[in-house]
């Protein structure tokens, strides 16, 4: 996500759940869960057909965090 935001130069990103999962090449439930975890967390806010970037330092250190 953060790469995608950084090449297309906002926080808003319009994609859905299943088009994450086809580029990740994971299941659109995997993505669904973590998206939602993400929210939770206060990193991302999701609407219908997309995703805002809230805390990209959170999901940079989660990503670190995680070996990603």
């Amino acid at each position: 996500m953060l790469n995608q935001s950084s090449i297309s130069g906002t926080e808003v990103l319009t994609m859905t759940h299943d088009e994450i999962a086809r580029h990740l090449g994971s299941a659109r439930e995997v993505v669904t869960r973590m998206l939602k975890h993400f929210q939770e967390e206060g990193l991302v806010s999701l609407f219908r057909g997309g995703i805002r970037i809230e805390r990209a330092d959170g999901l940079m250190k989660m990503a670190e965090e995680s070996g990603v």
